[in-house]
């Protein structure tokens, strides 16, 4: 019998912290063709934010494909490629969660009509959630407001149909296993904010997941995306100290580096030693141009 396949989690503790730029990374990953190191998919991104940005897209496919091709000659290729692999990303943008189930429901009969669409000979590379936590406090709100009612009117039937993010679990495993493909789902983090971000902290890497059950029991791997903090200015520094610093700090914000790692919550002792013996995350930088990634040439 085959494993499910793999559901990743990128969750940061603001916006901004890198998420969807991953998100583009893999988008174009999964759909350049595999003469260009892609893998010649189609992917399916669920926008419940709004913002997954094309333009955005369209430029990471191009920096990507700038660097498998050096040459002039194949310079004039990019924006058709570019074209043709955005033919490819299939995105919907849900306004609630019941569209989102909707969504979800009706993907099969979509991707399987030839005539809806240019992906009809490709797998899907994954299916993406941007982001799980859109819907959150509405969901709150409405279930506040059930329980209410249940208690000011105990006459009320008790509702039998399953909450709004148990159904959506369920029909994320449904499409994952209907597609035989991967889910990808960003969150934020709705929970208190540990004292320090720096990554080397305990309290940094071990993050309590915040979605509601069951969809927080889905993910294989829980990656905690952020910006990395720009040191602050040491106590007792002075006036032309802090000028002397201010133009590398500055540097250092354009740069937007950033990094993504491992979330130790749950985590087993065993195979959190084997992580920090390979190095349980990495570093990425978010350019003009796009996102690269720690040791990448650009």
């Amino acid at each position: 019998m085959r494993p499910a396949p793999p559901i990743l989690e990128l969750a940061s503790l603001a916006t901004g912290g890198g998420k969807t730029h991953l998100l583009y990374c893999l988008t174009a990953l999964a759909v350049l063709p595999i003469y260009l190191n892609g893998k010649q998919a189609c992917v399916v991104i669920i926008d419940t934010d709004a913002s997954f940005s094309v333009p955005r897209l369209a430029e990471q496919l191009t920096l990507m494909m700038k660097k498998q091709q050096r040459t002039e000659a194949s310079e004039s290729d990019i924006p058709d490629t570019v074209t043709s692999a955005l033919k490819h990303v299939h995105i919907f943008r849900p306004q609630s969660l019941d569209s989102t189930f909707a969504t979800l429901d009706a993907l099969p009969n979509y991707l399987f009509d030839k005539s809806r669409h240019h992906s009809i000979d490709r797998p899907v590379g994954f299916l993406a959630v941007d982001s799980a936590s859109a819907f959150y406090w509405q969901h709150r709100a409405d279930e506040d407001d059930a329980s209410l009612l249940q208690n000011t009117d105990p006459g009320q039937p008790t509702p039998s149909q399953p909450t709004g993010y148990t159904r959506l679990a369920t029909a994320l495993k449904a499409a994952s296993a209907s597609f035989s493909c991967p889910v990808i789902l960003t969150s934020w983090h709705l929970g208190a904010a540990p004292a320090s971000l720096h990554s080397h902290t305990a309290e940094a890497r071990s993050l309590r997941p915040s979605l509601p059950a069951p969809l927080s029991q889905l993910p294989t791997l829980r990656l905690i995306v952020q910006r990395v903090s720009v040191r602050k200015f040491p106590a007792g520094i002075s006036i032309e100290e802090a000028r002397r610093e201010a133009a590398d700090r500055q540097t250092a914000v354009e740069e937007g580096k950033c990094e993504a790692i491992v979330n130790e919550w749950g985590v087993d002792e065993r195979t959190l030693q084997k992580l920090q013996s390979v190095g349980a995350g990495f570093g990425f930088r978010i350019r003009d141009e796009g996102l690269t990634f720690d040791g990448e040439d650009v």
